[in-house]
């Protein structure tokens, strides 16, 4: 005798479901960045997985859960990761504060997808995650680089004739501009050494996406010498 298939019944999807909303989350994070979150509609997202607007809805079921989503699990784990060197810090403060630049750079690197969204969504008018970047990144940031940049002053570990409310504002853009701005600068570096003979060259070449560890090096290196002392005057 046949037995007969039970159909399965509605509900939660199987085996692949954690891939499928580790999928959708990623998609949302990219169309967010790309499109900004007032303008990206599920449906796009959706698409963007590979997936149906159904099976979105499903696991989020509304556009402001599916932020609150990307908030919770993708947006803070990054906070959380940049700043933990300001709350372990190191002996040394200005070896702290390097720490902690280098870890941000390398968070960026990991998640190209940030330095996008914080343009549209924080540095923009009216961006819709500025206050809760503010709150939960900036608030926590901002004082412990002040305080890391003061000690370091008073130690005479870095220069101290410079404000150090400005040389934190300084130090970060340097870290996260370069990033933000990848996809320009890497053009016109091509477009650049296109124009320029081979034999003046020196074995340049334009950047490419796995130069990261070049670039973190060439900032790190700015970084090292905007905080050395200025030399004294030679006077004659």
């Amino acid at each position: 005798m046949q037995k007969k298939t039970l159909a399965r019944k509605p509900g939660r999807p199987r085996a692949q479901s954690a891939d499928l909303r580790a999928r959708l989350l990623d998609a949302a994070i990219e169309t967010f960045a790309a499109r900004g979150i007032a303008a990206a509609t599920l449906r796009e997202i959706a698409k963007a997985a590979g997936a149906t607007p159904a099976l979105l809805h499903y696991y989020f079921k509304s556009k402001r859960k599916l932020v609150a989503v990307v908030l919770g699990e993708r947006v803070e784990p990054f906070v959380a990761a940049s700043v933990a060197p300001l709350l372990d810090p190191m002996p040394s403060p200005r070896a702290t504060l390097r720490r902690f630049l280098e870890t941000h750079m390398r968070n960026i690197a990991a998640n190209p997808w940030m330095p996008r969204l914080m343009v549209r969504e924080v540095l923009s008018e009216g961006g819709s995650l500025r206050e809760h970047m503010q709150a939960n990144f900036s608030a926590v940031l901002s004082p412990k680089v002040f305080m890391l940049i003061t000690a370091a002053q008073r130690r005479g570990e870095i220069r101290n004739d410079l404000q150090p409310m400005l040389i934190g504002l300084s130090l970060v853009s340097l870290a996260v501009f370069p990033f933000a701005a990848a996809p320009v600068w890497r053009e016109v570096a091509k477009a650049f050494l296109h124009n320029v003979p081979a034999s003046r060259q020196r074995g340049n070449r334009a950047p490419a996406a796995t130069d990261t560890e070049a670039l973190i090096a060439h900032t790190l290196a700015l970084i090292d010498s905007a905080l050395e002392k200025p030399h004294a005057l030679l006077t004659h």
